[in-house]
């Protein structure tokens, strides 16, 4: 009696374990068969019926002119429950290790008929229920081409996603939800215009803090020549920063795109601005006022406050051939940024901004500056004070651009102006001593007469003392940025207390 039971459950798990390898063996053949018109090929596959695992390994699957690659590819925890329930794709895990993506990005050309009719279709497939518990891909490298035809290459990304749920039943631009991410991208370069590139060393994002290393936006061209490879006026830029960290990431998505953030700190930054203006006309593009700017944004954005430390501004004009640049520098510069957002429904959204730095290397500047986003006149205030400026300071930049150089001496300088997109208006008190002007021919001679004549008419007590202006009706060039609309109001300014 007992040989025979022992017998039965002998032939019972036989059976057991040959129906369990004819469907693994079905199974698999279905998921290589199925994988097979997904245009996806590798070495082997592997499925694990019972804890509902797949393993394929060296996977290569092209989309268009991309391909994906990666060493090992592994799924696991597939729910059979959910799915026959369901008809609900629920999975445990799901991993890479050593992918890579390669190929080209190709810009699909669609007219607005063919867009309407394709969110036609969507809206009639039933969306996909899909909840993934882990993603996590490890050692991801990219080296493709960009739609605009400039290279992007990264060293390795890695990234983890818990608690990952497709969401494509509204037309959102992330298309899913997640608990928590984390990312970490080492090694990225890529080309953004002919004559510049961005790079970075590190990227780390975890529990809602960015944190970015060795930021670089550098020149592709040289000075002599970049003007000749720009289809208008530009300035060709430079911008290092060591380290960048944004605090308290939050995104959502309702009606618009929504960004916030307490806290962003760019510490130890260099930011160079070269113009060749000799070359090209001026551009007749409208420029906007920063609070226009951010108003107009397509996305949401709350910036609690931003710090600048430890940085260093230089803006150089190349206008009269056979001259050098000028040059204005702005050394050991510090600021605090409050209130960066453009909610139109906030009753507060003043943005100010607080700036302290060494003109030329010595003279102390300080400047308070605000703006409320919800003044469609984009009204503005900026005050603040100059301390010891000599003159070469002063001539660094009027002797290149203008062949004027100013001799003498301000021992103070406090400005307050107000103004919207179309005027400003405000004050100006300076303390100079023994002030002159000196007009030179190309030669870099003095013009005698024309010197003498502009000396003429120079106040005395601009020569020594303190002279006090108002400034009204200054006109702002809608072509040109915000600072160089600040810069007219000092040089009108200069001009009332000089002439």
């Amino acid at each position: 009696m007992n040989r025979k039971k022992t017998f039965r459950i002998f032939l019972l798990v036989v059976s057991i374990l040959a129906i369990y390898k004819i469907v693994d063996y079905y199974v698999t053949d279905k998921v290589d068969a199925y994988l097979k018109t997904q245009q996806i090929s590798y070495d082997a596959v592997s499925v694990n019926l019972l804890l509902g695992n797949i393993t394929l390994k060296n996977v290569a699957s092209k989309k268009d002119s991309l391909q994906f690659t990666t060493e090992k590819l592994e799924i696991e925890g597939i729910s059979y429950y959910q799915y026959l329930k369901n008809k609900a794709i629920s999975i445990g895990s799901l991993k890479t290790i050593n992918a890579k993506v390669t190929g080209k990005i190709t810009r699909n050309k669609t007219n607005k008929e063919t867009k309407k009719e394709e969110h036609s279709n969507i809206s009639k497939k039933a969306s996909l229920d899909l909840k993934i518990a882990n993603i996590e891909f490890k050692n991801v490298a990219i080296d493709i081409i960009k739609n605009d035809n400039f290279p992007l290459t990264v060293q390795n990304i890695s990234f983890k996603v818990n608690d990952f749920e497709l969401d494509d039943t509204q037309n959102k631009t992330i298309p899913f939800l997640y608990d928590q991410i984390e990312v970490s991208i080492m090694g990225f370069d890529t080309q953004y215009s002919k004559v510049q590139k961005v790079k970075f060393s590190k990227l780390n994002f975890d529990k809602n803090n960015l944190t970015l290393d060795s930021l670089e936006i550098v020149p592709l061209k040289p000075r002599e020549n970049y003007i000749y490879h720009v289809s208008e006026e530009k300035e060709l830029m430079t911008f290092l920063s060591k380290k960048i960290i944004i605090s308290d990431i939050k995104i959502e998505e309702k009606e618009k795109f929504n960004f916030t953030a307490n806290h962003i700190l760019f510490d130890e930054v260099f930011f160079n601005l070269y113009l060749d203006g000799t070359v090209l006309e001026h551009s007749n593009k409208r420029k906007d006022l920063y609070s226009k700017s951010l108003r107009d944004l397509p996305i949401n954005i709350d910036i609690k406050n931003v710090d600048i430390k430890n940085s260093k501004i230089v803006y150089e004009e190349y206008t009269i051939k056979g001259n050098k640049p000028g040059i204005l520098k702005f050394d050991d510069l510090n600021a605090q940024i409050s209130n960066i957002n453009n909610n139109s429904n906030r009753e507060n959204n003043v943005t100010a901004a607080k700036i302290q730095s060494k003109f030329m290397q010595y003279s102390s500047l300080d400047i308070e500056w605000t703006f409320d986003i919800n003044n469609k006149n984009d009204n503005f205030r900026i005050t603040g004070s100059l301390f010891d400026v000599n003159s070469k300071s002063m001539s660094s930049f009027l002797l290149p651009t203008m062949n004027v150089k100013m001799d003498g001496y301000i021992g103070k300088m406090y400005f307050d102006f107000e103004g919207n997109d179309f005027t400003s208006n405000g004050k100006l008190n300076l303390d100079f001593k023994k002030f002159n002007i000196k007009v030179l021919d190309k030669d870099k001679s003095k013009k005698k007469l024309i010197s003498w004549l502009a000396n003429l008419f120079i106040k005395d007590a601009s020569k020594n003392g303190i002279v006090k202006v108002e400034i009204e009706d200054v006109e702002r060039d809608t072509t040109k940025s915000f600072w160089n609309f600040f810069w007219k109001n000092i040089e009108k300014g200069l001009q009332n207390s000089l002439i």
